[in-house]
């Protein structure tokens, strides 16, 4: 869909007028349907796709508020940047179909139980949104999507609430959007490394059963059982338009060893065996320290760009600033020069105080760990300690030539 929205920018097409007439018969009534996709194999497909299926007469049109034009000037800058820009589309019922039909991807149709004025309405909200000045609006991942827009469409459609059902009971325990994410990517453990990495604390607070509808998935499961103003069910009838394995075709597990948490507690071991060698001989491994810090500074830099310059509104607040911010550069950039050893010694005190901090911030909940960072963490104190024990002593004692520092020494 995003290639035929890349190449096709005007692809879309305003649905034609609901008509005036109260009193239309059913067999000039709009059907309004639910379409759900199951999981595929990219990254952005992990938790589904949905779109509202239009049908009367010859017109069969599908609205997607799924695509994105990779052709726009600066896409990728704007995207991490987090101005991601989707927009509305509508194409024939048989070619939404179509990539699904081929990727082996079930399609599941529910069939809305609206009155005929409601299902008018909901066309034509569809076709005031897809006017040029209303097509585009700023995609958010969990708040303002593929599912949150259909169900808001008919919403406004009805004038009310719709009562959702709950949700499979993996999802609904515990419920957080961090947690919701990890069920779905559940066998993409580096892509939730990535998203722990750079999405803050927002992630980590209680949700109800409405945002848990943000996963197209999620939403087709409560939209089974869901409820109607008055306690009308709101799915008159569900269909599998295409099979396909219920689960999606997402990849499978990742084998243990290939996965983050394995590597994070290799690089702690490893971090391990060179302190005791370096405590040992009073002298630190530059080379080791280097790499380390130079990889911490980087992804400070990136969760401080995405806290402060970017509009990703989970990405902030985020408490691993506490532990991973530009300062790990300090370390780096200055272990070559004998001269700046006191910079190092300031920063590594601080860098202590701050690791316990943010081992406080996880243990109290205010912000969860994935599970890979508890290791990198305590390699980074274990290299911490390491530098304060091989100092042996204070700056000020170390200016006054009262003891002999042999950091960072050949």
């Amino acid at each position: 869909l995003w290639l035929i929205a890349a190449l096709l920018p005007g692809m879309a097409q305003v649905m034609p007028a609901a008509p005036t007439d109260s009193a239309a018969t059913d067999s000039m009534a709009w059907r309004v349907s639910l379409l759900t996709v199951s999981p595929g194999k990219i990254i952005y497909e992990l938790e589904g796709h949905s779109g509202l299926r239009l049908q009367r007469g010859n017109v069969d049109e599908v609205a997607n508020w799924g695509l994105f034009d990779f052709a726009s000037p600066g896409f990728i800058y704007r995207f991490v940047k987090g101005e991601t820009d989707y927009m509305l589309g509508t194409e024939p019922y048989k070619y939404f179909l179509m990539p699904y039909e081929r990727q082996g991807r079930r399609v599941t149709e529910q069939v809305l139980n609206l009155t005929p004025e409601q299902a008018e309405r909901v066309v034509a909200l569809v076709a005031d949104n897809l006017k040029p000045q209303n097509r585009v609006y700023r995609y958010n991942y969990i708040r303002d999507n593929c599912a949150t827009r259909p169900l808001a469409i008919l919403e406004r459609a009805i004038g009310d609430t719709i009562t959702l059902a709950e949700p499979a009971a993996e999802v609904a325990a515990d419920a957080t959007f961090r947690n919701n994410m990890r069920w779905y990517h559940r066998n993409y453990p580096w892509y939730q490394f990535g998203i722990d990495l750079a999405l803050g604390s927002d992630l980590d607070a209680a949700i109800g059963r409405r945002e848990i509808a943000f996963a197209p998935v999620a939403l087709e499961q409560m939209a089974a059982n869901a409820t109607l103003p008055g306690g009308k069910p709101l799915v008159s009838e569900t269909l599998t338009v295409v099979d396909g394995k219920a689960g999606g075709v997402s990849a499978g597990s990742t084998p243990w060893y290939l996965g983050p948490l394995f590597w994070c507690w290799v690089v702690f071991g490893i971090t391990l065996l060179l302190s005791w060698f370096d405590i040992f001989r009073h002298k630190l491994s530059k080379g080791f320290d280097f790499v380390m810090y130079l990889l911490f500074g980087l992804a400070g830099c990136l969760i401080t760009f995405l806290v402060y310059w970017s509009v990703h509104e989970p990405a902030s607040p985020n408490w691993l600033l506490l532990w991973l911010n530009p300062l790990c550069l300090i370390v780096p950039f200055f272990i070559w020069t004998k001269g700046t050893n006191i910079l190092v010694f300031c920063y590594q005190i601080a860098n202590f105080v701050g690791l316990i901090a943010m081992a406080c911030v996880w243990i109290s909940g205010l912000q969860e760990p994935n599970p890979a960072f508890i290791p990198l963490l305590a390699a980074d104190a274990l290299r911490s300690a390491t530098y304060l024990i091989s100092s042996r002593c204070s700056p000020q004692y170390r200016k006054r030539n009262q003891c002999r520092v042999n950091y960072y020494s050949r």
